[in-house]
């Protein structure tokens, strides 16, 4: 169950300690104060808000408040501040994962569950007496597979959690001292879940794994005439090079022996019936393939095998989210990986993600010549990088980047400044007015600022899309919707083509991109939110700034709400035809050959236009586009 934390007068506020925060309180000096002055814990009929240093709003905050509610607004330095600590914060991970709970095993069960897993598989199954025995065993050893997985699954957890506060507390230093201790036993309870997980890991099994992942695909006996019931010579030789795969990946990225893996031959003879002639030969020439497999895995790893130090880089994926809805940390690991790490690892820095390793060579050599998510370097290695490339310092978070100072007080945005903004806050305001010596004012998104900061551009934060007042946008949707209908109130405009007529060319208008994002906001997301969005969007100088983000899969991120696309694109469909070359002999379709003229500079917009994803480009709005596909522009003329 999620805890939250709640911020106490015990946690260090740095530079925050004096930044003001907007609450709400009944009349009295003694009175709490509210994040909200809807706050069902008022129980006053009058409150009054006020700006109070953070310091003296943190000892006076209601219980409530101080749990579950907002302090300052999100992206602003105290709401980053305030964000890194409460909720799912830091406070929530130093008391996460410290020390050992009701889901943590004993030693003694550890024990158990170790020794039914390191030992090798007991009879042959010919013993009909022996059958209710046998159940028993395999029952015992399936509950310590799952003994076994857990505690993987605990020490994964754990060492997530430890990572995320280090990174908590590296954007605001003057926290380490007071989380010290309590940093000190988690990594403690770390290295106890990853000492329980390398007693129930083979480490046997996992050099194993290691050879079969080095072996070539050997002599196939495709020929063989047991296995003519298969079908084709073709037939056989794709089924017993597919039992091949099969196995070979199956025990290479296992924790079990490759010996244990056996019962891959019956896929041999899936499909078939029993009762067929020749498919107990054919199921037992499998048998003697896959045992023949696992002798030659034997043979050539008899001796004494040397060690290696490695130095292993761990994925971040899976980190980002402390609620855990999306992948896990360390997911895209294969359970040999995490088995190598949990047995092997002699010093693990869980605030570098780096560990470092002493492992057979078998196991080293693959690690160093086989992909992976994996790092992989040898000490001389990682010296040669750390000499070429030595790692940046993180930079401490403080307030006068974002609104939480007047414009003419503030500093430029450093890189460190926008990888906290992302770090802490998932659901970031993704446009930003910006201003600069060389170009003047501009709206960039979040990703081409951080490009510019990175290439060493000196911008300074104006405003971000939450912050614009809501003088702004607040009259302008009320004036939109007053006289609407919320059922009955039409999207997209009639089509007029008479040039008399008082609507004629309404929808190309700005007030219809409006109308259009307040119409379609409704029920998604407040409509204040979007036309924010749209205002600093209608800024950019190029909407292919907004459409060009795309996730390590491949998916598409928008950094806008979908409605303030129709808002600034007018969903129209051009046809081409009058404008291409005259038909010519030979020729399925020609045109007019009509001069663009003016609507030679024209930009259009498309889905995709640059082809560096697989599926067709659309235009915006287009029927057959998937949901999440929105317009990347191009212009087309």
């Amino acid at each position: 169950m999620l805890t939250y934390g709640s911020l106490t007068p015990e946690v260090p506020l740095g530079p925050f300690e004096a930044s003001p925060i907007r609450v709400w309180s009944a009349p009295g000096k003694a009175a709490k104060l509210h994040a909200t002055e809807h706050c069902s814990r008022i129980r006053a009929s009058r409150v009054t808000p006020s700006e109070l240093p953070l310091g003296a709003v943190v000892e006076r905050m209601c219980p409530q408040c101080a749990r579950y509610g907002q302090w300052a607004r999100p992206g602003t330095g105290v709401g980053l501040f305030l964000s890194a600590l409460t909720g799912p914060g830091l406070l929530h991970e130093l008391g996460s994962y410290g020390e050992a709970d009701e889901d943590t095993f004993t030693d003694d069960e550890v024990k158990q569950a170790a020794v039914l897993l390191l030992q090798a598989p007991q009879g042959d199954g010919e013993d009909p007496d022996a059958d209710e025995e046998e159940e028993d065993d395999w029952r015992a050893r399936r509950e310590a597979q799952q003994i076994r997985e857990s505690v993987v699954g605990q020490w994964r957890s754990a060492a997530a959690s430890l990572h995320r506060s280090h990174r908590f507390l590296a954007l605001f230093p003057w926290l380490k001292p007071w989380a010290d201790a309590g940093m000190r036993l988690k990594a403690d309870h770390v290295a106890l879940l990853q000492q329980q997980a390398g007693q129930l890991l083979s480490r046997e099994a996992l050099t194993a794994a290691a050879g079969v992942a080095a072996m070539g695909t050997p002599d196939l006996p495709t020929e063989d005439p047991v296995f003519a019931l298969l079908g084709a010579p073709t037939a056989v030789a794709e089924e017993l090079a597919s039992l091949w795969r099969r196995w070979s990946r199956r025990a290479a990225d296992s924790w079990e022996h490759p010996r244990e893996h056996g019962h891959l031959a019956y896929d041999i003879v899936r499909g078939i019936s029993s009762r067929r002639k020749g498919w107990d030969a054919a199921l037992e020439r499998a048998q003697e393939l896959v045992a023949a497999w696992t002798l030659a895995l034997w043979a050539g790893a008899a001796g004494k095998q040397d060690e290696r130090m490695l130095l292993v880089r761990l994925p971040e994926q899976g980190l980002d989210d402390p609620l855990g809805r999306d992948e896990v940390f360390l997911g895209r690991l294969s359970e040999w990986e995490l088995g190598v790490i949990a047995c092997w690892a002699t010093d693990a820095d869980w605030d570098e993600l780096t560990v470092t390793l002493r492992v057979p060579e078998p196991v080293a050599a693959r690690l160093l010549s086989q992909p992976s998510a994996l790092s992989c370097l040898t000490p001389e290695q990682a010296v040669a990088v750390q000499d070429v490339a030595p790692r940046a310092p993180v930079e401490a978070v403080g307030p006068g980047v974002f609104d939480d100072t007047p414009v003419s007080e503030r500093r430029a945005v450093t890189s460190g400044d926008l990888r906290a903004l992302r770090t802490i806050s998932r659901e970031v305001d993704q446009l930003y007015l910006v201003l600069s010596v060389e170009a003047g004012p501009e709206v960039l998104p979040l990703s081409a600022l951080k490009a510019r900061v990175a290439r060493g551009g000196r911008y300074v934060v104006v405003a971000a899309a939450g912050d614009l007042p809501d003088a702004l946008v607040a009259a302008r949707r009320e004036e939109l919707t007053a006289d609407a209908v919320a059922d009955d109130d039409p999207v997209w405009m009639p089509r007029i083509h008479q040039s008399s007529h008082p609507d004629f060319g309404r929808r190309l208008g700005t007030a219809e991109g409006e109308r259009l994002v307040v119409r379609l906001a409704r029920g998604r997301s407040h409509p204040d939110a979007a036309l924010r969005c749209l205002l600093l969007a209608r800024g950019v100088a190029d909407l292919r700034d907004l459409g060009d983000w795309y996730d390590a899969s491949g998916e598409r991120r928008d950094p806008v709400p979908f409605p303030v696309w129709d808002g600034l694109l007018a969903m129209e469909q051009l046809d081409l035809r009058p404008f291409r070359p005259v038909k010519e002999e030979g020729a399925r379709r020609g045109g007019s050959g009509l001069p663009l003229g003016v609507l030679a500079s024209v930009q259009l917009y498309t889905t995709d236009a640059a082809g560096r994803f697989e599926g067709r480009a659309h235009s915006p709005g287009c029927q057959h586009q998937s949901r999440d596909c929105v317009s990347a522009g191009t212009t087309i003329w």
